[in-house]
């Protein structure tokens, strides 16, 4: 069974960080979320504790995260990691749904988890998944567009934050072996790495307060040199490298 990289991380944190307490999960499907603190709920010292809730849903967004704040206290750290595959998504809906609901999910859905605490001054680090997707778009289009926003935003709000002493850093996945990446690109899969691995990475990142943490490095490299090239030039060239067989 493979892990989404949310689950991986909440795993990792629940396992290694001993300074972790308590951990809040929030998801749409409270299936899912059962099924993780039943699989993960098993030390007395830390706290599992989950909400339902759809991360596109900005007012039950800033209730959940007000009660958050009212009951816990100041966020040691908010990961920010809701995200869709447009390429999935539009196998079972149509073109206009498909692309409003990537990024209602994928941009509005960041922005969504992270203003509320913003705004009460109540979070001490942010991290905002985006993706390696974002360097170079037209590899997996739709969803790359929203990345490049997550990645703009991300960068833009390590800045405007640092008067506040808020820490902001971005995730930016290459080939991840997960549910989502299993679902729309398959023949990605061989260059991936596992889940468990990426929340480590991501974990020792964000303990070095990394300003983006990315990985795998090949293809992070690559896609970077990606965008500096011409589009017919670029196009090509990844078609040859990431689809041949």
């Amino acid at each position: 069974m493979f892990l989404g990289i949310g689950e991986s991380l909440v795993e990792y944190y629940y396992k290694h960080c001993l300074s972790c307490r308590t951990i809040i999960l929030i998801s749409r499907s409270q299936e899912k979320l059962e099924a993780v603190k039943k699989r993960l709920n098993s030390n007395p010292d830390k706290q599992l504790v989950i909400y339902p809730c759809d991360v596109a849903d900005a007012d039950a967004m800033k209730t959940i995260l007000f009660q958050i704040k009212e009951t816990y206290g100041q966020v040691d750290i908010l990961i920010a990691n809701a995200g869709i595959s447009f390429r999935q998504h539009s196998l079972t809906h149509t073109f206009d749904r498909a692309v409003r609901d990537t990024f209602n999910i994928n941009v509005n859905g960041v922005i969504n988890s992270v203003m509320p605490l913003i705004e009460l001054k109540s979070v001490s680090q942010i991290a905002i998944v985006s993706s390696q997707a974002a360097y170079a778009p037209f590899m997996s289009p739709i969803y790359g567009c929203t990345k490049q926003c997550v990645l703009s935003l991300g960068r833009d709000l390590r800045r405007l934050l640092a008067k506040d002493r808020i820490i902001v850093n971005i995730i930016s996945p290459g080939p991840v072996i997960t549910p989502m990446l299993t679902g729309s690109a398959p023949e990605s899969v061989k260059r991936g790495i596992s889940s468990i691995k990426a929340a480590e990475i991501i974990y020792d990142g964000l303990r070095r307060n990394q300003e983006e943490i990315v990985f795998p490095a090949f293809t992070g490299v690559f896609q970077y040199m990606l965008s500096y090239l011409p589009y017919f030039i670029a196009e090509p060239i990844s078609k040859y490298i990431f689809q041949k067989p």
